[in-house]
């Protein structure tokens, strides 16, 4: 993405006193705060995989999806509403839907679907960071889009890193391997939605536009949540702070963490940081969780954030 041109220099602004101690003493203050931002990014989308884990404790996968969509999407359905911002319409509004469909369904139902059968939350979003590299490919006959022979390098590195973590301690039954299966149905979800995103819904708001979006995922997975689970949840008070942390942190200041800094930096820049996110959600799990991170494992997080980060350049 290209920087914007800089702006005319104003004559009368360049005869005032220079005032350049004070702007270089704002710029560590600044730095600081745009790397709390960064940070505080990584760590709630981190969370979101262990809210999940947390919340099937109380819910089947996609009640408690429905939920969470359900409890987000009108919050800001109401904050639309007091900003008096009119919601999408026609055509607009159908590809809205679509995506969230896509992203938000399809992927987090999936997500949840693939941790409710015993694949770890650290792994989980370790195959779901492989979306860039995915959604990159999906560009390529979609949106025209060329990618590097560094990219394809990535992909591969990144998909050995999966093989790796997956391998490690990888448990043979049904179960499991479905739940490996559902999380590739989640990867799929969100590389389309983000390619349809991309496509279909640009300059979307980012109060009114996810309204749409996650009202659109509520409905779809109310679905199954009703007619297979037959609305399967246990609303104690352990489990209302895990929903309202699932819905208002990680749906809601997640998103608006990331269009905060999507405002400031370039895409790609933005994107690195979730490669960031798969280290962070091990960590997280190990310690919350008790999760047990193996040295394949180990090796598998650190091979596929490098293979990601490697491929976090795509030539237009």
């Amino acid at each position: 993405m290209k920087s914007p041109n800089p702006p005319v220099e104003n004559p009368e602004w360049s005869a005032a006193p220079s005032r350049e101690p004070d702007v270089a003493a704002a710029r560590p203050t600044a730095r600081l705060a745009d790397l709390s931002t960064r940070a505080a990014l990584v760590v709630v989308w981190s969370s979101g995989f262990i809210s999940g884990k947390l919340g099937l404790r109380h819910a089947a996968p996609y009640t408690f999806a429905s939920l969470r969509f359900a409890v987000a999407g009108l919050v800001l359905l109401a904050v639309a509403g007091i900003r008096r911002q009119h919601l999408p319409r026609g055509r607009r509004l159908l590809h809205l839907a679509v995506a969230g469909t896509l992203v938000q369904a399809v992927q987090f139902s999936s997500i949840y679907m693939g941790m409710d059968l015993g694949v770890p939350s650290g792994l989980a979003a370790l195959i779901i960071a492989l979306y860039p590299l995915t959604a990159s490919l999906l560009a390529v006959p979609l949106l025209h889009e060329r990618v590097s022979a560094g990219q394809y390098l990535g992909l591969v590195l990144g998909l050995g890193g999966v093989a790796l973590a997956v391998a490690d301690g990888i448990q043979l039954s049904g179960g499991y391997l479905l739940g490996l299966g559902f999380l590739a149905l989640g990867l799929l979800g969100i590389s389309v939605g983000t390619v349809y995103q991309k496509r279909f819904c640009g300059q979307m708001d980012p109060v009114s536009g996810n309204a749409v979006q996650l009202l659109s995922a509520a409905a779809v997975v109310l679905v199954p949540a009703l007619l297979v689970e037959g609305w399967d949840v246990d609303l104690t008070a352990a489990y209302w702070p895990v929903l309202l942390w699932s819905a208002l942190i990680n749906s809601i200041v997640g998103v608006g963490l990331l269009y905060h800094l999507l405002q400031r930096h370039g895409t790609s820049q933005v994107s690195s940081l979730f490669y960031l996110v798969p280290m962070s959600t091990a960590g997280l799990g190990a310690v919350l969780l008790g999760q047990r991170l193996g040295p394949l494992t180990l090796a598998g997080l650190v091979l596929a954030t490098a293979g990601t980060l490697l491929a976090n350049r795509v030539r237009r």
